[in-house]
């Protein structure tokens, strides 16, 4: 619930009051200096590195349904929002290495904000360019010796690069009780309620060839176009070890996203001159329901220098979706980058698919580790798919799936400061939905067996500095839009690339994470053989380079220096390859501060985007194009009470 002005100053004022400890908190949230690798690390509101949930060598692990909560199984239908989750990290490469039952697209494990023994109030406010204006405030308390809580809230009015405009509620509650050493038992719910989100009008260029300029941060679609969703996130997790040596982990979750208004709105075809054929969409409601969990015993048998760790798992999920419907509306002719005001449309709804999986799994993994020389990690999984599709008019469609998955890897300590790694992995993946644009919009697409291979080195410059360099190659089906705007299979897809990350502390008071990935995407199948799309997919980025600085030599008393500069190769925006973006680069500047005011733990940020106002192009996977945002700043307070 959002307070006003007024009630949150006494709120605040009422749990100041109240707190009779206190350490650092959000104040001391740097993705930076957390960061082990250039791979993707979140850390509260901030974010580092290559990759991140929804992008890691090209693909999405969120999409793929390779989520984690604390390691454990969960199928995400919303991200968790930040008043439940701490942050996230990416598991590709070496890091993924030692991690039981990984995934050929990547793992996004998330970590919770769970209650620990010390009272915490952490109050963030912040602000920027234009009308945006965040506000969260995060409260943890022991209630016994055994039992901790914690609850948040926020507010965040966006206003987006594209100048639509969304206000967006969250909160969230947590619990940790642990009734002897060798017990906990967690749990969290988080709510986010999203409203009055403006759609702004998707442009969709009719052949191989770049839309005009329009003019940046305008609004040029419908006021009247305004989705509503509402998403929620819950679970329960314990851990007991028993017999010395055995551990049993387990977690169930909840995950649902509801629609309650969706909409469109598209230039589609539209021509070197900025003119094109203007559409607008509605959906009914739609709904995404998940039930998920594993639970998993650990046998751990360390002896001398040899450590061995077996774990047994058991994991499902139970989703259901009701989506489709979608009305359609053409409005004749149009042009991109004029603001034109449309009555509001009466849409009339189609009937609505729904769809039902289940997928359970067995599984096995082995991990042994030979202190200072390598480790070698094994895993053997079992599944069982079901997914039955009740589509309006037709018979129901039933797509079973029985495959034996299996990964394997191998980490080798060449010296003490250099070691190589190389895996396999096979696994069963999700392989996304149809996007907002197609005429199958929300359309689950069938899961599928996807192939990882990679191999590379890791150096240790110097404790807490490291630098990796290697290879990879991920196999699995492709899917895009077909000549009737239908998304589908078409063929298969291969990303083949190298990435290189350098992580730490360069020197006192620097700390740098530095990536670069250079993707080689290509398309294979029937369609490819027969020219109807290229061998290169939509949306891309074939390089991709990262740094990202923080320099706050102790001399300077808690002030710092902040740089990111972003470097993306072009991208094909057509599906026959017959043009490619200039691509773009961006560079952010910023300074921050922490110190103590008045005894409170402060953190002040300020920062300034796309510092040189680029103008430059993105493409999705849909072929949507997007400008990037212009020069923007943004800053926020936070204090830890």
């Amino acid at each position: 619930m959002l307070v006003g002005r007024t009630r949150r100053t006494a709120l605040v004022a009422a749990l100041l009051f109240c707190a009779v400890e206190a350490k650092a908190q959000r104040v001391a949230d740097n993705a930076v200096k957390a960061a082990d690798d250039a791979f993707g690390t979140a850390v509260g509101n901030e974010r580092t590195g290559l990759y991140d949930p929804f992008n890691a060598r090209g693909f999405s692990p969120v999409d793929a349904g390779n989520v984690r909560i604390e390691g454990l199984y969960f199928d995400q239908q919303t991200q968790l929002n930040g008043r439940v989750s701490r942050g996230n990290t990416v598991r590709v490469g070496i890091s993924a290495q030692s991690y039981a039952f990984p995934a050929p697209t990547g793992v996004a494990d998330f970590n919770l904000r769970l209650p620990g023994d010390r009272t915490i109030i952490s109050y963030m406010i912040g602000g920027g360019t234009f009308d945006t204006i965040v506000t969260e405030l995060d409260v943890q308390t022991p209630v016994t010796e055994k039992l901790s809580v914690g609850a948040g809230v926020g507010f965040i009015r966006y206003d987006n690069q594209d100048a639509s405009k969304n206000n967006e509620w969250n909160a969230g509650a947590l619990f940790r009780l642990r009734p002897t050493d060798a017990t906990e038992v967690s749990g969290f719910l988080g709510m986010l309620e999203s409203c009055h989100g403006e759609q702004q009008m998707r442009i969709i260029p009719g052949g191989g060839w770049e839309p005009p300029r329009v003019k940046r941060h305008v609004f040029y679609g419908q006021r009247w176009t305004q989705g509503d969703c509402r998403d929620s996130n819950g679970g329960v997790l314990g851990r007991w070890n028993f017999i010395d040596t055995w551990t049993i982990r387990a977690g169930i979750f909840r995950s649902e996203s509801i629609q309650k208004r969706i909409f469109g709105d598209f230039m589609r075809n539209v021509q070197p001159d900025g003119t094109g054929q203007h559409s607008i969409q509605r959906s009914p409601r739609a709904a995404f329901t998940s039930h998920s969990g594993e639970i998993r015993l650990t046998k751990v048998i360390a002896h001398d220098e040899f450590r061995h760790t077996i774990d047994a798992s058991a994991r499902g999920r139970d989703v259901e979706r009701v989506f489709g419907g979608a009305h359609t509306i053409a409005l004749g002719a149009g042009r991109i980058g004029v603001q034109t005001d449309l009555p509001e449309i009466a849409f009339t709804f189609n009937p609505q698919t729904n769809n039902e999986t289940k997928q359970a799994a067995l599984g096995v993994s082995y991990l042994g580790q030979w202190a200072q020389r390598g480790a070698l990690t094994l895993g053997l999984q079992k599944v069982d798919y079901q997914r039955d599709t009740f589509a309006p008019g037709l018979p129901v469609a039933r797509a079973e799936s029985e495959p034996w998955l299996y990964n394997a890897a191998l980490n080798v300590f060449i010296s003490p400061q250099l070691a190589a790694y190389a895996s396999y992995t096979r696994g069963l993946e999700e392989t996304g939905t149809a996007p907002d644009s197609a005429a199958n919009r929300g359309e689950p697409m069938p899961t599928a067996i996807t192939k990882q291979v990679d191999a590379g080195l890791r150096f240790t410059i110097k404790p807490g500095l490291s630098l990796v360099a290697g290879v990879f190659e991920v196999r699995k089906p492709y899917f895009t839009l077909d000549r009737n705007n239908v998304f589908g299979p078409f063929g298969g897809i291969r990303h083949r690339g190298i990435e290189t990350s350098l992580a730490g502390q360069l020197f006192t008071g620097f700390n740098i994470v530095a990536g670069l990935v250079a993707l080689e995407p290509r398309v294979s199948g029937d369609a490819v053989n027969r020219g109807v799309i290229g061998e290169i997919p939509v949306g891309v980025f074939p390089r991709t380079s990262i740094v990202q600085i923080n320099y706050a030599p102790p001399s300077w008393r808690g002030f710092a220096l902040e740089a990111y500069f972003f470097d993306g190769g072009g991208q094909r925006s057509t599906p026959d390859n017959s043009f490619k973006t200039d691509g773009y680069k961006q560079l952010n500047l910023g300074v921050r501060r922490n110190w103590t005011l008045y005894g409170v733990p402060a953190s002040f940020r300020f920062r300034v985007l796309n510092v040189f106002n680029a103008y430059d192009w993105n493409v999705n996977q849909s072929g949507q194009w997007f400008s990037r945002q212009p020069l923007t700043w943004l800053t926020n307070l936070a204090l830890d009470f």
